[in-house]
């Protein structure tokens, strides 16, 4: 009976699982995680969310690499019980490799993430996405009040300028007047 039961499960649509890096090593590409974690199973989708580019412009200022760097990442995995044991046996191991090689200090932090569908992580970073746009507008729209009531200020010092020259001038006038 046991038999049948694994028989119904290989018939049905296997679940995606995605697990969730929250520390990729420095300059991880992302065909490299596609590669690793492919070697545990059927990788679906990938997604690396790369580092702000004011964090890189810094990093370039002050000598460091130019290369693009991520920050975080998700794998969505064809088979979710496949996601669930490489999230548990990769969590906190060390990525390895030679002692040479240039991730063999670094250390996996791999989390399996229960009931979460990749339509999630989209609708994630479209609202990123929006509140940006909506966070750069609003500075624009302010830089733009700035200018205006400095432009504004300029025109009102100047009007002020131009009466106190016309009041000095008449005051000019009226002591040249009784002289």
């Amino acid at each position: 009976m046991a038999a049948t039961v694994d028989e119904d499960n290989v018939d049905q649509k296997t679940k995606p699982g995605i697990v969730y890096l929250s520390r990729l090593p420095p300059f991880m590409k992302p065909a490299k995680i596609r590669h690793t974690f492919s070697q545990f199973g059927e990788v679906g989708r990938l997604f690396l969310q790369p580092e702000d580019p004011s964090v890189r412009k810094k990093r370039k200022k002050f000598g460091g690499s130019g290369k693009k760097a991520f920050t975080e990442g998700w794998v969505e995995f064809k088979d979710k019980r496949i996601a669930k044991l490489v999230a548990r046996s990769l969590n906190n191991t060390q990525i390895g490799g030679k002692k040479k090689s240039y991730y063999h200090d670094d250390i996996w932090n791999v989390k399996y993430l229960p009931k979460f569908l990749w339509g999630h992580l989209s609708e994630k970073i479209a609202f990123e996405k929006a509140a940006r746009e909506q966070r750069m507008r609003t500075e624009i729209s302010q830089a733009k009040k700035d200018a205006n009531f400095y432009l504004e200020s300029v025109e009102k010092s100047k009007a002020f300028q131009a009466m106190e020259d016309r009041k000095r001038k008449n005051k000019d006038k009226v002591l040249l007047s009784r002289s």
